[in-house]
């Protein structure tokens, strides 16, 4: 538990920022795969190639948090940062200003009672 560095005890209240970044893309084509008969190779390679420019953007929005010191899971189909330092409007403001925008990741802030009643 953290310590309340002027006064040595324990703070009232601590926070956790959860970064969430979906692997699944919203790509109109896998829906539209899953629909056709016909299918060709072409929209096999377009379908890959959203899914690694996806996942190239996921790495880049981890290369940003890293750098501020979170952490990663992974669970199926999505990518947790967490952090216990970094808020949550800073974190977005952090992504934001690296590039990414706000539909590419979801950010929940959990704060913790360290003791008594709030």
């Amino acid at each position: 538990m953290q310590e309340d560095k002027q006064m040595g005890t324990p703070p009232v209240v601590t926070y956790l920022t959860r970064v969430s970044m979906q692997m699944e893309c919203d790509d109109h084509r896998q829906g539209k795969l899953k629909r056709e008969t016909k299918i060709d190779p072409q929209i096999i390679r377009e379908i890959g190639k959203r899914q690694k420019e996806h996942a190239d953007r996921i790495a880049g929005m981890m290369d940003v948090l890293k750098e501020k010191g979170f952490s990663f899971e992974a669970a199926p189909g999505v990518v947790y940062a967490y952090s216990n330092t970094v808020e949550a409007f800073e974190a977005k403001q952090l992504l934001l200003s690296a590039g990414f925008q706000d539909r590419e990741f979801q950010i929940v802030l959990e704060y913790t009672r360290g003791w008594g009643m709030l």
